[in-house]
């Protein structure tokens, strides 16, 4: 059996401040029942693939937590890899740094718990140098994943900008037009993402044309869509539709999981998810505060006024 998780991270990185809440198993069916009868939980919950062991009740210096999660093996391919690149046999044993750097690489893009993932990735990111040594397991596991949760549903940007803004027409509610926002927080003389595309009539972005930027402006880049997205789907619906109050860091904290998660996809989703805390250095605090002075001045109009102008 292996232990992943918090617990295998801490034991490994012990300057970690950090105690963990549970304790995560990956072994065998057959393991399961000798774990229960060991531990004798209050309730054992099971939802797929895992096992959850409520309120052990014999706890002793290793099962030392309230709770237990026991992820399956028997029918998933990449735990079994992973079991048997750590030689794991009936005896529990703690899962490697590239095991848990592999299984959070293929976890980040999920937006379940992100917040405690992203921490981890990103550690266990910089501690391998973005190398990841089983990557060919961190594939599988990523495809087993998908169809345990669900596919990523991320929108195409190779279609016509008219087309690509229309498919969320239908659940978002527009105050602005979408380029005026980008224009009202753009870092330079126009949008960064504009200096990314060769042809502007297509949504898509060039990659050749991002490596040329400066790191400063590709963090800015990831910024300014995250400020749309948080003053599109979270801000503006507050101040002009009566919507549900949220704090504009909430709204920027929501917009970057989006763009790390399920919102993008590619390089860019990956540039967004491996430098996320150096991203956030750049955070312009006031966003709102000064596309609202932007509106106010009438540097922006409303969809509404821009018709009657």
């Amino acid at each position: 059996m292996l232990v992943v998780g918090s617990k295998s991270l801490c034991h490994h990185f012990e300057s970690l401040d950090r105690t963990p809440k549970d304790t995560d198993i990956i072994g065998y069916k057959s393991d399961l029942k000798n774990l229960i009868d060991k531990l004798m939980p209050r309730k054992v919950r099971e939802g797929d693939g895992i096992y959850t062991l409520i309120d052990v009740e014999n706890k002793d210096d290793f099962f030392n937590t309230n709770n237990v999660e026991f992820l399956i093996a028997d029918n998933s391919k990449s735990l079994k890899m992973y079991m048997e690149y750590e030689k794991s046999g009936d005896d529990i044993k703690y899962a490697s740094p590239e095991v848990l750097y592999s299984l959070k690489k293929s976890h980040i893009h999920f937006p379940i718990h992100f917040n405690k993932h992203i921490a981890d990735y990103t550690f266990l990111n910089h501690h391998f140098k973005e190398i990841d040594n089983l990557k060919e397991i961190t594939k599988i596991n990523y495809k087993e994943t998908e169809d345990r949760l669900g596919k990523l549903k991320t929108p195409s940007l190779n279609k016509k900008v008219k087309d690509f803004f229309a498919q969320s027409n239908a659940y978002v509610k527009s105050y602005f037009i979408h380029d005026d926002i980008h224009k009202a927080v753009a870092h330079l003389d126009k949008p960064l993402y504009l200096y990314m595309q060769r042809d502007i009539d297509i949504a898509k972005c060039d990659r050749d044309l991002w490596e040329e930027f400066p790191y400063e402006n590709k963090c800015k880049c990831v910024l300014e869509e995250a400020y749309v997205i948080a003053l599109e789907r979270k801000i503006l619906p507050i101040i002009f539709g009566g919507s549900k109050w949220v704090s504009s860091e909430d709204a920027l904290d929501w917009s970057l999981m989006r763009i790390c998660t399920n919102l993008c996809s590619g390089w860019f989703r990956e540039f967004a998810t491996n430098n996320y805390f150096e991203i956030r250095n750049y955070i312009n605090k006031s966003y709102v505060e000064d596309f609202l002075e932007k509106y106010n001045n009438g540097e922006i109009c409303r969809i509404s006024e821009s018709i009657l102008n």
